[in-house]
């Protein structure tokens, strides 16, 4: 998956993306007008959000794959994880953004965007704004270390992912490392899988990390402009997905390190391999994956501002 610089700029970091393939065959052809681009943002939420994406904010690298190192990161068809486990390790050292400095940010986002959340400007906006209020949980995520393991338990996903040829929502052009990553954050998707497949420790881990986060931190606006999304709405469908799935309840407080106090989060431990997965609930779906393909539509050299 290959990022347009400009909208990878504006989006913070992995959102608006184009077709490696479609882009080499192509480098010098004119892209068309975008359905929603920033032209029809008002100025006041445009001079925020690129106050948002000046590498001198502060703010900046409270924007996990911006911190991170993507789109600069990776390439197309890259499956190199210890490059991303070296990243991670060192993003994971560094201090993490406060609570403060994110309810600013959403704050902020609802004062200078009032006006602009609609659904016309999802694919920009909402886009944005959906991934900011992701942010904590994605921290949380890509630092968790299983106690058995050596890195970070994205990592294991992915390799797996990478080991079974399962490209990031069928796409070819989400082969690459942010693609997987955003995939596994968390891992939402059963299709094609078996329960042990699906339901890792490291795979019920994040998602654990993601119900807590939902109930804790609900969205302070909606996640999705066009269909009215909220956190609460993610927490059901996770909830849902993994109790049917793996016979576990999401929410317990996630276990640090090598300690598992009572009351903490303990994965199942599913061995059926070949075991099919149960339907999916009825309704949309509301992956990360499904998020960023909304917007991979946008143009690949547009000009943002």
């Amino acid at each position: 998956m290959k990022f347009t610089t400009t909208v990878a700029t504006i989006a913070l970091g992995a959102i608006a993306l184009t077709s490696s393939a479609t882009a080499a065959a192509t480098p010098s052809a004119a892209a068309a007008p975008p359905a929603t681009s920033p032209s029809a943002l008002s100025s006041t939420c445009s001079t925020y959000l690129n106050q948002l994406a000046e590498p001198s904010n502060p703010l900046y690298k409270c924007r996990v794959y911006t911190a991170l190192g993507f789109p600069g990161l990776t390439h197309a068809h890259d499956h190199d994880t210890g490059k991303l486990q070296t990243a991670i390790s060192t993003y994971c050292a560094a201090p993490a953004c406060t609570a403060d400095q994110y309810s600013t940010v959403y704050k902020n986002l609802q004062t200078n965007c009032a006006a602009d959340m609609v659904p016309a400007n999802q694919q920009v906006l909402g886009t944005v704004m959906y991934m900011w209020y992701m942010s904590p949980a994605q921290r949380d995520a890509v630092c968790f270390q299983d106690a058995a393991k050596t890195g970070s338990c994205v990592i294991d996903s992915i390799n797996e992912m990478i080991a079974r040829a399962q490209l990031p929502d069928k796409n070819p052009n989400e082969d690459d490392l942010y693609g997987y990553l955003q995939y596994v954050t968390p891992f939402v998707n059963m299709d094609g899988l078996n329960a042990t497949q699906f339901c890792t420790p490291c795979n019920q881990q994040v998602a654990n990390i993601f119900s807590n986060y939902y109930t804790k931190t609900p969205s302070p606006y909606d996640l999705n402009f066009e269909q009215k999304l909220t956190s609460a709405t993610l927490n059901a469908n996770i909830l849902d997905m993994y109790k049917r799935n793996c016979g576990v309840a999401l929410g317990l407080p996630t276990a640090t390190g090598n300690t598992t106090t009572p009351g903490s989060f303990n994965p199942t431990n599913l061995t059926q391999s070949g075991k099919p997965m149960s339907a999916a609930a009825p309704g949309t779906s509301y992956s990360m994956g499904a998020m960023v393909a909304m917007v991979a539509t946008i143009a690949g050299a547009m000009a943002m501002f």
